[in-house]
């Protein structure tokens, strides 16, 4: 029973190690939401240097790229909105432009509100209009994360949430296979796991998977016992079918579920 116990005791450990990914990768996704909800939503963050492509609809009664009016930018340009092409949208086939938010070297800190409308005074179309916060560099923009992750360890907290995830799927499905394992090692010594109690007649009855046919008499002794809490006590078999055998406890045994029950054989 020394590999038997060996295999348990690493099932218990990658048990609880795969407990501990998923675990943090669901709190690596909700701070991911989290800063998506209560943060700066919606917001596109940028340092000197960088470019965000974007797109949206056609202002009204408005075709082409050079009838746009485009406001809020800095008169310096050092800040500014390129929109490069018109195209007809996926969903409704509307017209849509696309183009990028350019911030060179000379951009200043801070917050800008960047909208685009037509030039007939039409109504502005919220979609159309872009909040942009410009950082000094990356380390402020990090310092100023909504995400905690983003803050503390410089990622982005959705992809070690997936990255978390998948190792915890897949220290999950070694402690499965672990569990088979297991499972076909004390069915190899003639053992079963407790995995139902009860009391009959005043009686503590409990059930253990011997993994397979189960010709055991009536009236046979098994031992329990547990990998941590060694030998608890003794039990008298009531029945056995379908792989299961079922035994009365005798009153001083101290048995519980996941204990191991085992033929004693002369």
């Amino acid at each position: 029973m020394i590999v038997a116990e060996r295999v348990w005791r690493m099932q218990r450990l990658s048990g609880r190690v795969a407990m501990v990914l998923l675990t943090l990768a669901l709190l690596c996704l909700f701070d991911g939401l989290r800063g998506g909800f209560l943060g700066s939503s919606g917001q596109i963050r940028l340092i000197p240097g960088e470019r965000y492509l974007l797109s949206g609809p056609m202002p009204p009664k408005t075709d082409r790229i050079e009838d746009f009016v485009i406001e809020g930018a800095p008169v310096d340009g050092a800040l500014r909105l390129v929109a490069e092409g018109v195209f007809t949208g996926f969903m409704f086939g509307g017209g849509m432009w696309r183009g990028y938010l350019d911030a060179d070297m000379r951009a200043v800190p801070g917050n800008y509100e960047i909208r685009v409308r037509d030039r007939f005074g039409e109504k502005q179309n919220p979609a159309l209009v872009f909040s942009v916060r410009v950082f000094a560099g990356p380390e402020d923009r990090r310092a100023a994360s909504p995400s905690t992750v983003t803050r503390w360890f410089a990622v982005d907290p959705r992809l070690l949430a997936a990255c978390l995830g998948a190792l915890g799927i897949l220290v999950g499905c070694g402690n499965f296979l672990l569990g088979r394992k297991w499972h076909s090692e004390l069915v190899a010594h003639g053992c079963g796991e407790v995995f139902r109690m009860k009391t009959v007649d005043g009686r503590a009855e409990v059930t253990a998977d011997m993994g397979g046919p189960c010709d055991i008499p009536a009236g046979a002794t098994f031992r329990f016992s547990h990998p941590l809490r060694g030998d608890v006590g003794y039990g008298t078999v009531v029945s056995c079918e379908k792989g299961h055998v079922t035994l009365y406890v005798a009153n001083n045994a101290q048995v519980r579920p996941g204990d191991i029950a085992c033929l004693v054989t002369a």
